[in-house]
């Protein structure tokens, strides 16, 4: 009962991380280091699993994020393309893309939840390791701001310091990459989405709302939204691979900074373990992270793979007619509108948690620097934005990511599904529950895309900050040696 009790209380609450960052003391308290990364020559976080599968499905992820498969995701587009100069006018070339897209899209759906999940919880442990030796910083700071600083400064000069203050840099594929997401997530390229959404509209009388009028839109929808969700899936693998390889040297040069105040002050007190609390929300939120956990978690691929399987059973009994292929386009949009409104509102939560500690953390190290009487260097690299088009971005971000826009999308599957109910499900009854939610998750795909971008930028920024602290203070903390 207690166990049934747990499992119910549990639903949808994320759970506290604890870590504490490995403790570094050097071997030789005589030890003179030239080099600031001479005695740690890397600190990385081990993020697998400790499942197999769980591995496994990481690893799947992964691949569904690589250079690879979004390049031949736009040669898949390109040759449906060519091959639509002989069959645009077969409806079988029409539904052809929008099943694809149907299938496509719940995998990518399940996957985008995985990754956002992972980076998540990498973002928090990156955290804790941060805020664990900012104590153990600030403790030892304390204690050489008592002892007498020589007139001398070291040899070491700062502007070597500063040679080398630049986090690393992506290559020409990721730069590339990184100016198609930037357009597509520009607040213009949305707005013209919305104006051909309209024009669209516009022309439904002339057309007598037919089913070719709708084939239209569904049609481009579901090819925007192929590569979207392609694209998408390749931001965030290759940025969460960079900002991991931007922790890893941010956290190397942070244990040569320990190192370094440990000889120094001859401390040997290990790290304190940190422990950052899941933040407080409201039962609809829980319920939004409830469903989120099941998408993105193998029962959810184990439940995803059961309807594909399902649906395949069911082709020689439908005989594989249109209604079969509606059968599946009609579940994948209506599963996929919610997968939108979810995935916009676990992006923007998530962020803005992870970004309330790296703040905390340029805050903090403000404060390791005002100990030992150094200036500090921080430009309010906390990136105040002014920007009129990212303000407006972030506005229309936080509107759609917002619980409560999620409960009305949830309410609006409700109408349609009513709507088609009422309808018979008959051809243009399937059509509706397939057409609104394709543009309506394009849209936030969208979104999401100008979210991923505004966040990609802010917590590079955020770890160039601490980075920078940090060689400012072994650069301040080499004065004291003789």
């Amino acid at each position: 009962m207690n166990s049934l009790a747990n499992f119910f209380c549990s639903i949808g609450a994320r759970a506290a991380v604890r870590e504490a960052a490995p403790t570094h003391i050097p071997s030789s308290q005589t030890d003179q280091k030239d080099e600031i990364d001479a005695t740690v020559k890397s600190v990385s976080i081990n993020a697998a699993k400790a499942r197999r599968l769980d591995r496994w499905l990481d690893k799947v992820v992964a691949i569904s994020g690589s250079n690879t498969v979004l390049f031949f995701t736009v040669a898949a587009l390109v040759a449906w393309v060519l091959a639509g100069i002989k069959l645009s006018k077969n409806t079988g070339w029409q539904v052809g893309i929008s099943d694809a897209q149907a299938i496509i899209n719940m995998v990518f759906d399940a996957f985008l939840v995985r990754q956002q999940l992972n980076a998540h919880e990498q973002g928090l442990v990156v955290a804790c390791h941060l805020q664990s030796r900012t104590l153990t910083h600030k403790r030892m700071l304390c204690t050489l701001s008592r002892m007498e600083k020589p007139q001398q400064a070291n040899s070491l000069q700062r502007n070597t310091l500063e040679a080398r203050a630049d986090l690393p840099t992506e290559d020409m594929i990721g730069r590339f990459c990184n100016a198609v997401s930037a357009f597509m997530g520009h607040v213009a390229t949305v707005t013209a989405y919305v104006v051909c959404i309209i024009i669209w509209l516009a022309f439904g009388h002339y057309r007598h709302w037919s089913d070719v009028w709708f084939f239209y839109i569904n049609t481009s929808t579901s090819a925007l939204m192929v590569f979207m969700l392609a694209l998408l899936a390749n931001d965030r693998e290759r940025h969460e691979k960079f900002l991991n390889q931007c922790a890893t040297r941010l956290m190397t040069v942070d244990a040569n900074l320990e190192i370094l105040l440990r000889d120094m002050t001859k401390d040997s007190i290990e790290n304190e373990a940190v422990i950052i609390e899941a933040s407080a929300v409201s039962k609809l939120q829980r319920a939004i992270n409830f469903y989120a956990d099941l998408v993105g978690t193998l029962l959810g691929i184990a439940l995803l793979t059961l309807i594909l399987v399902v649906w395949i059973v069911l082709g020689p009994v439908m005989k594989f007619d249109a209604n079969w292929w509606l059968l599946i386009g009609t579940y994948a949009g209506l599963i996929g509108m919610n997968d939108g409104f979810v995935l916009k509102n676990l992006s923007n939560v998530c962020a803005r948690y992870e970004d309330k500690h790296y703040e905390q953390q340029i805050l903090d190290d403000a404060d390791l620097v005002a100990i030992i009487g150094a200036p500090s260097s921080q430009a309010s690299e906390s990136q105040a934005v002014t920007q009129a088009d990212v303000r407006f971005s972030i506005a229309m971000g936080n509107f759609c990511s917002h619980e409560y826009t999620v409960a009305v999308g949830l309410v609006s599957i409700l109408g349609l599904l009513l709507v088609a109910s009422l309808m018979r499900w008959n051809e243009q009854g399937q059509i509706i529950c397939n057409v609104p939610p394709s543009i309506i998750e394009s849209f936030f795909t969208l979104i999401l895309i100008t979210g991923h971008n505004i966040v990609d930028k802010q917590r590079r920024a955020n770890l160039q900050s601490i980075y920078q602290n940090r060689l400012d203070l072994i650069s301040h903390i080499r004065q004291w040696q003789a």
